[in-house]
């Protein structure tokens, strides 16, 4: 897979035009407002830290009134629902915003409009309550979408049945936990392939379990598949939320 490099005139650079320490609004009601976005490109190699300067910038340069916490360092109030894995796109991304105005969706999206980097869509805006769980809470799931080169049909056909006939699949941890294992056939949910239009050869579809201390990633099914070398294009494709617990009956 070839490396990708964020140009430094991107709009990741710093912006001498914005002040660095913009002053925390007072406190007050907020309103709070979900953005569903997409990403492509060299925003696929980008961390969740600097998507949100970016989203800030964005939003700060649309005049939006972005809620900002008190203190000596005050932040952005935004919550992503996931980072995206390195060097994955994202069709249908979520941020949270907090206003300290009220602002109607359709108002929004025209602020934003011309304010986001060409590698970066926005999708749908709507409104949410500002008592609403945080979306890393609910999230459930996540479909990825692989798109494979050098890679033959029928081979990975077989590597995919085998991985879904296996009860463990024991995988190393990252970082200062790698001498501890998890067991990434518990996240795996549904793995699929098919043909891919060229350059393309194969496409993969899976679907992982992305609960707290429970996400399964890509990169690990391709290493379990032996694909970790192919080249490819990675897409999540959509977040899943879980389903609400029913009210109890009276």
């Amino acid at each position: 897979m070839s490396n990708q490099q964020i140009n430094p005139a991107s709009p990741l650079s710093p912006s001498p035009s914005l002040p660095c320490s913009p002053a925390p609004p007072l406190p007050g009601p907020s309103t709070r407002v979900r953005v569903t976005f997409a990403t492509a490109g060299p925003l696929a190699y980008v961390s969740v830290l600097d998507l949100g300067r970016l989203w800030e910038r964005a939003v700060r340069r649309a005049g939006m009134p972005l809620r900002y916490s008190q203190g000596f360092n005050p932040r952005p109030k935004m919550q992503f629902a996931a980072p995206l894995p390195t060097g994955c796109g994202g069709d249908a991304e979520w941020l949270d915003l907090w206003l300290t105005e009220p602002l109607e969706p359709a108002a929004i999206n025209a602020a934003l409009e011309g304010q986001l980097p060409p590698a970066m869509r926005l999708v749908n805006v709507e409104l949410v309550p500002e008592d609403a769980p945080a979306l890393s809470e609910q999230l459930a799931a996540a479909t990825y979408r692989v798109l494979l080169r050098q890679v033959e049909l029928a081979a990975t056909e077989t590597a995919c049945a085998a991985l879904l006939e296996e009860e463990s699949v024991l995988r190393a941890k990252r970082g200062r936990r790698r001498h501890q294992h998890y067991d990434l056939r518990q996240l795996l949910e549904a793995l699929s392939v098919a043909p891919a239009a060229a350059p393309w050869t194969v496409a993969l579809d899976m679907r992982l379990k992305a609960r707290a201390g429970a996400t399964g990633r890509p990169d690990e099914v391709l290493s379990a598949l032996g694909l970790a070398d192919a080249p490819r294009r990675c897409t999540r494709t959509a977040l899943l939320l879980a389903e609400p617990a029913p009210e109890p009956s009276a």
